[in-house]
């Protein structure tokens, strides 16, 4: 009995729960909504990370998600030997994707056995081998649809290969940065990204745009506990910061997701092959994107296509939209409808409420509405009134399954976004 009344009670909505009502009229004020001009460029900037970049099944899928671009390691020690250059592999990635109409956002780094060995480049000489190699990634990839990221999460001890330094990474940034407009003028570079958002480090690092052109973008690994409604503050903050540089640099959110076993959202499971682990990380996924488009960061880049491996403990194995043999996860179904249902957007707005800690997105035009609504917070619920929109509306979940209540809807935390097309 008592199961019996905690499934009737997520499935009436309470009467004390936030209310919000829809009209499906595009020019309705139903909201104050907030206007994101960009929406529709961020959506378009998203990619994902991989790691074998010789799969073409791997980019087929990448493709069918819906993201723009690939990113990975364009590793120095992979592409410089004593005889010479050896691009041919990620030469192969570039022709492959071009293929396919995607693009490559390149890391360049890291140590190099001849000239940098097992520390990042901070010397005269080795900063000079570094400029080269820079210069020959910019100079082979000038005609290709190709973005650089200068070395990855620099701020932490593992990735720098040394302790951090903000000067010593400005140095390399400085010289990475020149080598690469000198090869190519039109260059999109961009820092590596830190960890969280690491606006200490940034700060740090300082504007070298003050005394050269620097770099297109500055980039963050927005990694949190927290739910990805909290991004928000970290990016308005960061922004802030960035207002006053000589040159504003976009901003970049290089590498971020939540992994379905080892974060708090998921603590109570410990299973990262549970389904339910697995449908709340599809869950936040959606979000995740959906908050950086609102934010209209310059660029986003989930992590990652394919979980690196098979142990259901361990949290690096579980981050992927695919599972290590290539099965489509909840969250990889979730994504792609995600991508089908924004695309073409037009005249994006959005309405949040940081108290009842509900968000509504709206998109449109004359001919057609599009809401995307959601409650955040553990255990929320939210009533989401539709009795207004008319009746060929449709109502779908995370997924894109056909949701057929009509009147008055619980939408839950748990359940996801809700999306409505009114035609």
């Amino acid at each position: 009995m008592a199961a019996l009344l905690a499934m009737c009670g997520a499935m009436l909505p309470a009467s004390a729960t936030p209310t919000i009502a829809l009209d499906g009229s595009a020019s309705s004020l139903e909201r104050a909504y907030v206007a994101a001009p960009s929406f529709a460029s961020a959506r378009a900037n998203t990619g994902v990370a991989i790691h074998q970049i010789g799969d073409t099944k791997l980019l087929d899928a990448v493709k069918d998600v819906g993201f723009s671009f690939v990113r990975t390691d364009l590793f120095w020690e992979a592409v410089q030997a004593p005889d010479g250059w050896h691009f041919a592999g990620f030469d192969g990635l570039v022709n492959n994707l071009r293929a396919r109409g995607l693009g490559a956002l390149f890391i360049l780094g890291y140590k190099h056995y001849a000239y940098s060995p097992n520390q990042p480049p901070t010397s005269p000489p080795q900063l000079a081998a570094f400029r080269t190699y820079v210069y020959q990634a910019a100079w082979r990839y000038r005609d290709a649809p190709v973005r650089f990221e200068v070395w990855n999460e620099q701020d932490h001890k593992d990735y720098w290969l040394a302790t951090p330094s903000p000067s010593a990474y400005r140095a390399l940034l400085e010289s990475a940065v020149k080598a690469a407009r000198s090869a190519n003028p039109n260059v999109v570079i961009a820092t590596g990204g830190v960890q969280q958002v690491d606006r200490g480090f940034i700060r740090a690092v300082g504007d070298i745009s003050a005394t050269q052109t620097g770099p297109d973008a500055v980039s963050v690994h927005p990694y949190r506990q927290e739910e990805p409604e909290t991004v928000l503050a970290d990016y308005r903050e960061l922004r802030h910061d960035l207002s006053g540089y000589a040159k504003r640099p976009q901003v970049w959110a290089t590498e971020w997701s939540y992994p379905s076993v080892g974060y708090h959202y998921v603590a109570d499971i410990g299973n990262g092959h549970s389904s339910e682990a697995r449908a709340r990380q599809a869950n936040h996924a959606v979000r995740l994107l959906l908050m950086n488009w609102i934010a209209q960061v310059g660029l986003t880049s989930y992590y990652d296509m394919r979980n690196d491996g098979t142990d259901p403990k361990e949290m690096e194995h579980n981050f992927g939209l695919l599972d290590a043999a290539n099965g489509k996860l909840p969250a990889y179904h979730a994504v792609k409808h995600l991508f089908a249902f924004t695309a073409n957007a037009k005249n994006a707005r959005y309405f949040i409420d940081d108290k009842e800690q509900t968000v509504v997105l709206k998109l449109g035009d004359a001919r057609r509405t599009k809401y995307v609504v959601w409650c955040y917070g553990a255990g929320n619920v939210m009533n989401l009134d539709v009795s207004r929109l008319p009746a060929g509306a449709v109502i779908t979940d995370v997924y894109g399954a056909r949701r057929n209540e009509r009147n008055v809807l619980a939408v839950t935390e748990a359940q996801g976004p809700v999306f409505i097309t009114v035609d």
